[in-house]
C-alpha cells in the first residue's frame, strides 16, 4: 500500500503549502504559541514521525509567540538550544500585566521574567529573525480598570522625574520600560520589521534605540476602547500626549525605514480631529527613504501634506484606510451651501488632493483609499447627481468627512457633509488631479 512518505518531497511540500493555507489563512497576523499543545494540521502531521518533524520544522517554527511568563521564556530558550531557532523568522511577543501597582518591595506579579528578558536582549540567537511584534494585551483588563489605568489627575504633562517614578510603581508602565530596555540592549540582530501594537499610551523615559536604525518596516497601532462609562480612549490626556511624542519615541530613530504604518482606532482616532485632537508629529525631515506609507483611523492634518511633499521623489504608495477630513462646519463653525466651493483655508479633500498633486510627487504610483466610498444620505439631489454622472460615464467618489463628539469622543461620519461634497464635485476634481499625476508616473515607469 502506498504511504504518504512514499510521495516525492516536491509533492509533500505542495501538500504542506495547502495545509498552511487552511491553518493560517492570514500569516501576517501572528504565529504559533509553541508552549501550547497545538492542534492544527501541520503540528499533528509533524508528530507522526521523525521524518515529518524534520521536514516541517521550518514551517512549525517560522512564526512563534512568546508571553512574558517564565514558562514561555524557558520554552524559547530551549528552542535556541535545540538548534531550531534558525527557523524562526517572526517573533510575536504578547505582553500582559495586572492593573495593580507595585508592592512594598517595588515588585510586580508581571515583571519581565529573566528568561524572557534574555530572549529580547539577545535576538541574535535567532539568526534569520526578520520581524518582531511587541503586542500589549489589554483585553484581560476590565473596562473600569482600564479607565483607571490611563486616567490622569489633570491635563498637565508629567515631568521626566514623574515618568521615571511612575515606571517604578505602575505595573504596565514598568513592563513597558522593561521590554523596550531589553530590546535596546540588542545590538546585532537582523530585525527588519518592527510592529508595536496596543501600546500602553503612557509617557516613557526610553526613546528610540540603535536597534530602530536598522528597521526597514515599522508599524505602530494604538489600542483604544470605551472604558465602560462611554468615554473613548481619545478623551484621555495621556492618549493625545503619547501620539504627540511619537517622534521622540520612534520616528526620530527610524532613519532607514522604507515602509511605515501608523494606525489609530475607531475609539481613538488620531490627527486633526478638532475636539480631542491627537496630532501625529510626522516632519518633512523624518524617514528620508520612505517608499510606502499607510495611515488608518486618521484625520488629515495640514502638516501631513508637507510631509508627503517632502517625500515627493521617493514615496511610491500611499494607503489611507478609514481616514477622514474634519467636517468644514466642525473646523470653522460655519456652513456652506453645496453649490459654492469651500474657501482655501477650510479643510477639504479637494485641498488635500490638489496641494499634494501640485507638489509634484514624481515617485507616486499608487494611492489607495478605503472604504471605496463614504456613507451618503441618498437624498434626491445627491441621487440625481450620481445618476447624471453614471449616464455621462464619469465617476463621482465620496470621500469621508467626520467629527468627534465633544464629550465622549465618539467618531461620527457626517453623511450630510459627504453628500454635499458629492454634489459640489470639487473633491472629485482634486482626486482626478492626483490620479493624473499617478497615471503619468506609472507610464514613465513602464
Amino acid at each position: 500500500m502506498l504511504q504518504i512518505t512514499d510521495l516525492s518531497q516536491e509533492v509533500l511540500l505542495q501538500i504542506i503549502e495547502c495545509l498552511l493555507e487552511v491553518d493560517d489563512p492570514e500569516p501576517s497576523k501572528g504565529g504559533k504559541e509553541i508552549a501550547d499543545d497545538s492542534s492544527d494540521a501541520i503540528s499533528k502531521l509533524s508528530r507522526t514521525s521523525t521524518y515529518f518533524y524534520k521536514l516541517l520544522s521550518p514551517y512549525l517554527f517560522q512564526r512563534i509567540v512568546m508571553r512574558n511568563t517564565q514558562k514561555s521564556g524557558d520554552t524559547l530558550q530551549f528552542l535556541v538550544g535545540s538548534g531550531q531557532s534558525a527557523n524562526v523568522k517572526a517573533l510575536h511577543f504578547k505582553a500582559s500585566a495586572s492593573e495593580s501597582d507595585a508592592d512594598d518591595d517595588g515588585k510586580f506579579e508581571a515583571d519581565l521574567p529573566s528568561s524572557v528578558h534574555g530572549i529580547l536582549s539577545n535576538l541574535a540567537s535567532f539568526p534569520n529573525l526578520q520581524s518582531l511584534i511587541v503586542d500589549f494585551d489589554f483585553e484581560q483588563i476590565q473596562d473600569r480598570d482600564f479607565g483607571d489605568l490611563i486616567q490622569e489627575e489633570d491635563d498637565d504633562r508629567e515631568t521626566e522625574e514623574q515618568i521615571i517614578e511612575a515606571e517604578r510603581k505602575q505595573s504596565w508602565r514598568a513592563l513597558q520600560k522593561q521590554i523596550f530596555d531589553a530590546i535596546s540592549k540588542e545590538k546585532s540582530s537582523h530585525i527588519r520589521h518592527l510592529v508595536v501594537k496596543t501600546c500602553p499610551l503612557k509617557a516613557t523615559s526610553l526613546f528610540g534605540s540603535e536597534q530602530m536604525n536598522k528597521v526597514q518596516s515599522f508599524s505602530f497601532e494604538v489600542y483604544a476602547r470605551d472604558e465602560g462609562a462611554g468615554w473613548c480612549t481619545n478623551t484621555f490626556c495621556c492618549f493625545r500626549h503619547y501620539i504627540a511624542n511619537l517622534d521622540r519615541y520612534y520616528l526620530d530613530a527610524l532613519s532607514n525605514v522604507t515602509r511605515l504604518t501608523i494606525s489609530g482606532h475607531a475609539d481613538g482616532p488620531i490627527g486633526f480631529t478638532d475636539m480631542y485632537e491627537a496630532l501625529v508629529p510626522l516632519r518633512p525631515d523624518h524617514l528620508p527613504n520612505l517608499r510606502e506609507l499607510k495611515m488608518a483611523w486618521y484625520f488629515i492634518q495640514d502638516s501631513f501634506v508637507d510631509f508627503l511633499s517632502a517625500h515627493a521623489s521617493n514615496l511610491e504608495r500611499l494607503t489611507l484606510n478609514h481616514c477622514f477630513m474634519i467636517s468644514p462646519a466642525g473646523a470653522t463653525g460655519d456652513d456652506w451651501d453645496d453649490n459654492e466651493p469651500l474657501p482655501d483655508d477650510v479643510p477639504s479633500w479637494y485641498r488635500f488632493f490638489h496641494t499634494y498633486a501640485s507638489s509634484g510627487p514624481s515617485a507616486l504610483r499608487h494611492v489607495i483609499i478605503t472604504p471605496e466610498n463614504a456613507t451618503l444620505e441618498h437624498d434626491d439631489d445627491t441621487e440625481q447627481v450620481l445618476k447624471t454622472c453614471r449616464e455621462q460615464g464619469s465617476a463621482r467618489r465620496a470621500f469621508a468627512y467626520a467629527e468627534i463628539d465633544d464629550k465622549y469622543g465618539m467618531l461620527f461620519e457626517n453623511e450630510e457633509e459627504n453628500s454635499k461634497a458629492v454634489r459640489r464635485g470639487h473633491d472629485m476634481r482634486g482626486w482626478e488631479e492626483l490620479m493624473y499625476v499617478v497615471r503619468a508616473n506609472q507610464q514613465k515607469m513602464s
